[in-house]
């Protein structure tokens, strides 16, 4: 099993859960095989570029990032938390990775992945995928921007990051990372502002299995 390093040797971020175990690392799964990380260890090259978390990145609580307990009721996540910018990001720029626990798809005696709402593929064709329901960092509170009030027209948010897959340098691995939304070709996204919430988009799998759940 892949070594980790935890909330034991290092501060934890305000307002996290004394429950949770804090990474800075990832930790691995014992259901991940050989060929499991082989293929998130293939690095990127020209045919398969990929963002970079360069070694010079320091691990640990993200200076970038708070998280907050939501307050306001009409905010789907009332009474839980979400991640809120510490100050203000620009467009494109890497937030923060997104840690958990790397595993595939075959059977953990310990936890059943597929029942999770915090579980992101990291290389879909390799079967490894990246989970911070029992464990993570930060990341695991980024909320979709489904129902969350905002400035826009209708008093609605939209997304302002995105997930992405990234090559980490220090580990000469495939992770996750969370990235502010690029400015695209209207020049419109303008990154995220000092005090805002980190929101992205689950996709529309993620909801319509919630729906399914809920019978609707």
């Amino acid at each position: 099993m892949g070594k980790s390093t935890s909330s034991s040797t290092i501060t934890l971020p305000k307002n996290w859960p004394s429950q949770l175990p804090y990474l800075i690392t990832p930790t691995h799964s014992p259901n991940l095989t050989p060929s499991n990380l082989a293929a998130i260890r293939i690095p990127p090259s020209p045919s398969d570029p990929l963002p970079i978390i360069p070694k010079s990145y320091k691990p640990g609580p993200c200076q970038s990032v708070r998280i907050t307990p939501i307050t306001d009721p009409a905010h789907p996540a009332h009474n839980q938390s979400g991640l809120f910018a510490a100050t203000n990001l620009q467009p494109g720029q890497l937030i923060l990775p997104y840690i958990g626990e790397l595993h595939s798809s075959l059977p953990n005696p310990s936890y059943d992945y597929s029942s999770s709402d915090y579980d992101l593929w990291v290389d879909r064709e390799g079967d490894v995928a990246v989970d911070a329901s029992r464990m993570g960092n930060e990341a695991r509170f980024v909320n979709d921007f489904r129902g969350v009030p905002g400035k826009m027209e209708g008093g609605k948010s939209k997304a302002n990051a995105e997930f992405k897959v990234v090559w980490d340098e220090r580990r000469k691995e495939r992770v996750m990372g969370v990235f502010v939304l690029g400015e695209g070709k209207s020049g419109k996204v303008k990154g995220i502002r000092k005090g805002e919430e980190i929101l992205v988009s689950y996709g529309r799998g993620f909801w319509g299995e919630r729906r399914g759940d809920e019978g609707c």
